[in-house]
């Protein structure tokens, strides 16, 4: 088994980079995620995604707006649910969202980063260091009913990148799906797999 840890410490890793030493770099800073979910944010995009959602909840104790902006943040950092708090912690939602939603901190000695956020309900009797948990997001992907999900992001996703003006002016789309891992899993079932230089239709 693999095992990965990772610390928040900006001298040690301007220091390595220095010297030539990058083991790893991901292609997108906390600063440059930080802007885009604040231009998301200005322009209403959560919640207009969010406002055609198929959720599966009757009752929404996390807004649907905030499952979709961990998803894309998750995305970005090519990271799974579980990874949650520290993608948080490493990239620029919460820098995004601002102090209502949560806060980073650092430990003077330690420069340990911890978050605190104040959530959406009163169910948790600790201190929370997520605006909403990991398995709150991973609970809501598994019960979303695939093809309602395949028609909100077919549909309704392109309406509201379209009233944005988001859209190449000729509506031409370039898909690249190069890195995406297709598993044996009903839920795939309409996922088409493309060779390589294969042309779109």
């Amino acid at each position: 088994m693999d095992f990965a840890a990772f610390e928040y410490d900006r001298t040690f890793v301007i220091e390595a980079l220095r010297r030539g030493e990058i083991d790893y770099l991901e292609n997108i800073s906390e600063a440059e995620e930080a802007d885009l979910f604040r231009h998301l944010l200005g322009r209403d995009v959560w919640e207009r995604l969010a406002e055609h959602y198929p959720t599966p909840r009757q009752k929404e104790e996390v807004p649907i707006w905030l499952y979709i902006a961990s998803q894309i943040s998750l995305k970005l950092h090519d990271a799974s649910d579980h990874a949650f708090p520290y993608v948080l912690r490493s990239g620029g939602l919460i820098t995004a969202l601002g102090p209502k939603v949560g806060r980073q901190a650092e430990h003077p000695d330690t420069h340990a980063v911890t978050l605190a956020c104040e959530g959406f309900h009163d169910k948790n009797e600790f201190d929370r260091q997520t605006p909403c948990d990991q398995d709150f997001l991973r609970k809501l992907a598994r019960d979303t009913q695939p093809g309602r999900l395949h028609d909100w992001f077919n549909r309704e996703v392109p309406r509201c990148l379209r009233s944005l003006k988001l859209f190449d002016a000729e509506g031409l789309f370039l898909g690249d799906a190069s890195y995406v891992f297709v598993p044996d899993n009903e839920n795939y079932e309409d996922s088409v797999k493309l060779c390589d230089g294969a042309p779109l239709n």
